[in-house]
């Protein structure tokens, strides 16, 4: 954050780097593979982070909690409270991963704190706006979903996330969830139907938990972190993996396939969403669309379009060992990690 004297001078400096969010502080770099789409252009809640540095990387996802974060700020244009929190969550991942840490064990209070940090300064910006009556009002909510990886040509990638955003692993078997929902309901089927509280969001009003997970990924696989903008229209977790997969099956590139994909999750969510992906361990995008081949076949044979919530259902039940088989362990610890 740029220093300043001037108290309006530092508030307005501020706004102007949430303003530039998202893409800062650089655009994507290398690999990464990005959509950010708002629902009402100029008013998207959404943000993301992309960003290479040497042989590491971070990408990440930001949701900003409209429904708790409604509260209007004249200090950051107007804009709700969730949009400013998303931008502000971005810009202190960013701060944070090119200052450069070094001790592994320290990276998740590190990182939260760097949260904890923006979203105060938030708070701080503007003691006005207009009120927001009820309990379940928050200061500057946000959800977090984000992998970051020290050394690209490895294996070893950590997970961060907070709230109901997620990261996911796609590999020749599949798509994986990896990061457990703050959520009363963790059935990612049932999750569709049932839309439940978050039990733990980003915030400047309460203490929140910013969990972390180390994963062994197996190459090739492309590694994403998605809002639920992206998933939570769809009818089932299947219909996900198949929406991944079908449009880059008729993509002729990396980027087309993303255009496609935005083309495709627009026309059924109701929200802002964000992905970012990150492609690991493939030559070309050609030897990509070939690896995941067999497996779309896979899923039209065994997952077609069912004509019934018992069917969709029954789907699910042999569907889910698969897909939650990398998902973060030990749902009775809050820290949800795993090593």
């Amino acid at each position: 954050m740029i220093e300043n004297n001037n108290e309006t001078d530092e508030k307005n400096d501020f706004f102007s780097m949430l303003s530039k969010l998202p893409g800062m502080p650089e655009d994507p770099a290398g690999q990464m593979l990005v959509i950010c789409r708002p629902k009402v252009e100029g008013c998207g809640e959404d943000c993301f982070l992309a960003l290479q540095k040497d042989e590491r990387f971070f990408c990440g996802v930001f949701d900003g909690c409209g429904g708790s974060g409604g509260k209007v700020y004249p200090a950051f244009g107007g804009h709700t409270g969730a949009w400013a929190a998303s931008r502000a969550a971005a810009a202190s991942a960013g701060e944070w991963f090119l200052s450069g840490f070094q001790n592994k064990n320290k990276e998740a209070p590190e990182l939260a704190s760097y949260v904890r940090k923006y979203l105060k300064t938030c708070k701080e910006q503007d003691t006005g706006g207009q009120v927001l009556l009820g309990s379940l009002s928050k200061d500057f909510p946000t959800t977090i979903a984000a992998f970051c990886m020290n050394d690209t040509k490895g294996n070893i990638v950590d997970f961060y996330w907070c709230g109901d955003s997620r990261c996911y692993v796609l590999d020749k078997d599949g798509l994986h969830q990896v990061t457990a929902d703050d959520s009363a309901v963790q059935d990612a089927m049932q999750n569709l139907r049932e839309d439940a509280a978050m039990t733990n969001v980003a915030s400047a009003s309460q203490d929140f938990i910013l969990h972390r997970g180390t994963k062994k990924i197996r190459k090739p696989a492309v590694i994403l972190a998605a809002t639920d903008g992206c998933f939570g229209y769809l009818l089932s977790p299947m219909e996900w993996e198949r929406t991944l997969l079908e449009t880059m099956h008729c993509a002729s590139s990396e980027e087309k396939w993303m255009d496609l994909l935005d083309e495709r999750i627009g026309k059924v969510s109701g929200d802002d969403y964000t992905l970012t992906a990150w492609p690991h361990g493939f030559r070309s995008f050609t030897e990509m669309k070939q690896t995941f081949e067999a497996r779309l076949s896979f899923l039209e044979k065994n997952y077609p379009a069912a004509e019934s919530e018992e069917e969709l259902f029954r789907q699910w039940e042999k569907y889910r060992n698969g897909y939650e088989s990398m998902l973060a362990e030990c749902k009775e610890d809050p820290e949800r990690g795993w090593e």
